[in-house]
């Protein structure tokens, strides 16, 4: 695999990509999620009022208490009405929703910073009110993860934890999280956790993405063991997300790393488990949040890599696992904690998010180039 370093700044202007067949519009800082600059650490993308269109969760605060929004998706791809989640400024570090108590309504869960972790029950009137605490107290969350991890039928929660052991909060498919089993050192730094049955046993498994430590792989023992680990990365990698695709179409998933200060990689899967065979990206670059997504629906997979005082850059790949750089924005350098990935606007182009620490939360509309 080779990068083709064609690197090309979009914002309001659309220019032709050579084979290319997209740009991404900001309309020079138009489209943002609010108007405010919080410490933004995350947002999730959900069709929380169930109108056919994706809203967006904001986690604000970090190690400060801020307040978390909802915003409301208008249809076509813009935020015109919000609402806050919650009575209390947090520490928020991530946001996920889903029904956790199976009455038909969307939740929502929180983490945060050694305060309590927070879960918020829905009603049919799409009110929000606090529920109770889940994960043990006052420890430090980074993110989450939602799944359900011993296959009863309810959603489970995955609490990543920096120098803390990261927890698995199970479900009793009535929204009560009472029994929570660890996984992981204490001593490591896990700022993301993904899910997936990584070695296809029909058993979900854990990928961590640990500061200044191998990353590792927890395989399910079937009965929500996680003893054999698999290690994958450089123990000095400051690895701070992860995702998840199959970049060279074998039929198995590959790892695609974030890395600040160092290189970031695809650590491609194989039958054996070996995980051995690594693709690095040819710069350094201060990654903080890493995506990977077919953003021309060409059928291979893109790269997006939101940086810490950085440009955000896509990586367009092709059939001869090439890509090509392209800049988002003008040199615009914000502290991006997250990138997430959607189609806001219902065209059928995954769009792009960026939550940004300190400056607006920003997004690009992918779309088509006229021919």
């Amino acid at each position: 695999m080779k990068l083709l370093f064609i690197q090309i700044s979009l914002s309001l202007l659309s220019v032709p990509l050579l084979a290319q067949d997209v740009t991404f519009f900001n309309y020079n800082g138009f489209l943002s999620i609010g108007t405010q600059t919080n410490r933004t650490a995350g947002t999730t993308l959900v069709d929380i009022d169930k109108d056919g269109d994706l809203d967006a969760l904001i986690a604000n605060g970090r190690h400060w208490a801020e307040q978390n929004y909802i915003y409301f998706n208008n249809g076509k791809g813009a935020f015109k009405t919000a609402t806050p989640l919650g009575k209390y400024l947090d520490a928020s570090y991530a946001l996920k929703s889903a029904d956790f108590n199976q009455d038909g309504h969307l939740d929502i869960v929180v983490a945060n910073d050694n305060t309590p972790n927070k879960i918020y029950l829905a009603n049919e009137d799409l009110e929000f009110k606090y529920y109770a605490s889940f994960g043990n107290e006052l420890l430090p969350s980074r993110n989450l993860a939602i799944a359900d991890m011993d296959n009863d039928g309810d959603i489970d929660i995955v609490i990543s934890n920096r120098k803390a052991s990261n927890e698995i909060c199970l479900n009793d498919g009535n929204g009560n999280f009472s029994t929570t089993k660890l996984f992981g050192s204490k001593d490591k730094q896990t700022i993301q956790t993904q899910i997936f049955d990584i070695n296809q046993d029909g058993f979900l498994d854990l990928i961590t993405a640990n500061r200044k430590s191998k990353n590792e792989i927890f395989l399910n023992d079937g009965n929500m063991g996680f003893e054999t680990i698999i290690e994958f990365g450089e123990a000095s990698d400051v690895s701070r997300s992860l995702d998840l695709a199959d970049f060279d179409k074998d039929g198995l998933v590959d790892i695609l790393t974030g890395n600040i200060g160092g290189k970031n990689t695809i650590t491609y899967g194989d039958k054996d488990m070996k995980f051995s065979r690594v693709f690095e990206m040819e710069e350094e670059n201060a990654t903080t949040s890493i995506r990977a997504a077919d953003l021309n629906n060409d059928g291979y997979m893109d790269i997006i890599e939101g940086n810490d005082e950085e440009s955000t850059f896509v990586y367009l790949g092709n059939a001869n696992e090439e890509f090509t750089k392209i800049e988002l924005g003008e040199q615009i350098y914000f502290d991006t904690y997250h990138i997430e990935i959607g189609d806001l606007n219902n065209d059928g182009y995954l769009d792009i998010i960026e939550s940004n620490s300190g400056e607006l939360n920003i997004y690009y509309l992918t779309k088509p180039i006229d021919k």
